[in-house]
């Protein structure tokens, strides 16, 4: 759905002061009256409030205290989209997440492992469809395309990683694995652990060289699949 010309005919709806709906922030690259107008019938719709901010504004989540957040991915690359999630992530009390405009490829699913993010919209989905989205998350639910649900079974019925990997892993390696687990970064984990970043680095390319990944969030993936989580 295309915030430009999808919404383009319809008319802006007042912001309301109360509202009995969720608390909702939109979030895009560049605001437009399209971007209004959406979030004015979300609120029309849902009796909700929606927030309009661009990427480059916004508040903290905790002075914001809202329960969705609907990210606008037009142009945004999955390895960035990726880092925005583990940002979000990151913070005391993250909103649950809605993503906008996703264009579906084979490293979407890699996504999916973020707990909070609970739809993916794909960018050429009707706006009646997305508020019927909308209304099945806003009511505890979640929302994914079928090739999405696909893939993501497609992936959980491979064949785990034979059991000597997890068992070559010494016990500082599986306690950063967990540590990455909870989003945390290579500083984070270092002062866990009373450790320098070098050295977290280090057990990284280890892990990485051990369990047949290449990056960290492959290695994350991994772990949820075969180690102990507590």
């Amino acid at each position: 759905m295309n915030l430009r010309k999808e919404y383009g005919h319809l008319k802006v709806s007042a912001s309301r002061d109360k509202s009995r709906g969720p608390i909702v922030a939109l979030l895009t690259s560049t605001i437009s009256i399209q971007t209004y107008i959406f979030a004015g019938r979300i609120e029309e719709q849902f009796e909700a409030k929606c927030l309009t901010f661009e990427s480059s504004s916004l508040p903290p989540f905790e002075k914001l205290k809202i329960e969705y957040l609907i990210l606008d991915c037009v142009d945004l690359a999955i390895e960035n989209l990726d880092q925005i999630l583990r940002n979000i992530h990151l913070a005391p009390s993250p909103p649950n997440i809605i993503l906008l405009n996703i264009v579906e490829t084979e490293g979407l699913d890699t996504i999916l492992h973020w707990k909070k993010v609970l739809g993916l919209m794909p960018v050429e989905s009707d706006p009646s469809k997305i508020m019927e989205r909308l209304n099945q998350i806003f009511s505890g639910k979640s929302w994914l395309s079928r090739s999405v649900l696909n893939n993501l079974q497609r992936n959980h019925r491979k064949p785990k990683y034979k059991p000597d990997k997890s068992s070559n892993l010494t016990q500082r390696e599986r306690q950063i694995l967990l540590l990455i687990c909870d989003c945390n970064t290579n500083a984070n984990i270092a002062e866990t652990l009373f450790v320098s970043e070098h050295t977290v680095k280090s057990h990284l390319y280890k892990i990485y060289r051990k369990i047949g990944c290449k990056n960290r969030l492959e290695a994350s993936g991994w772990a949820n699949r075969n180690l102990q989580m507590k």
